[in-house]
């Protein structure tokens, strides 16, 4: 499942590098891919927990890439698992230690999944990936073709006024 969401990750972000590097100015692509790429990092959900953030701000979220890539992969690293296993807790009860609670520590992974707001259902680890699917096909699909066609709009108007048919 690992390898799967690191290829997906790789494929839809090349994808994205790709979009944006097809532009005829360097001037341009640089900086947004620069822009693009630091929004992604930021709101990926490792620098900013994502529940914190303002939701007038928090929409940006669902453009990151990293973000799918980074809760499929915690979801998968971290369901299951028991960082306590000599407290003896169950999956719904918490840790009894004081010191533990002030730390902010979790005692099981899906403590820590709840925390940062990621879904435990099977479905909750299977949205990332459709995500993923579906933001590579949005820049290596939709987009190009959305550009090949405004480009033939504007090379049609450029014709139109710009030949004329030769008089003998």
């Amino acid at each position: 499942m690992m390898m799967l969401t690191l290829t997906m990750v790789v494929y839809t972000a090349s994808s994205v590098a790709l979009a944006i590097a097809g532009q005829s100015v360097v001037s341009i692509a640089t900086p947004l891919m620069n822009i693009s790429f630091v929004f992604m990092m930021i709101f990926s959900g490792l620098l900013v927990n994502l529940r914190t953030v303002v939701p007038w701000l928090s929409w940006l979220q669902y453009l990151s890439i990293t973000r799918y890539g980074c809760a499929a992969l915690q979801h998968n690293e971290f369901w299951g698992q028991n960082f306590c296993p000599g407290l003896n807790v169950t999956a719904n009860s918490t840790c009894s230690f004081a010191i533990l609670f002030l730390l902010n520590f979790r005692c099981t992974g899906e403590e820590f999944l709840m925390d940062q707001g990621i879904d435990l259902s099977p479905w909750g680890l299977w949205q990332h990936h459709v995500a993923l699917v579906q933001r590579t096909r949005t820049w290596w699909l939709t987009l190009p073709v959305v550009v090949q066609r405004l480009c033939a709009c504007h090379l049609g108007t450029l014709l139109k006024y710009r030949c004329r048919p030769c008089e003998p």
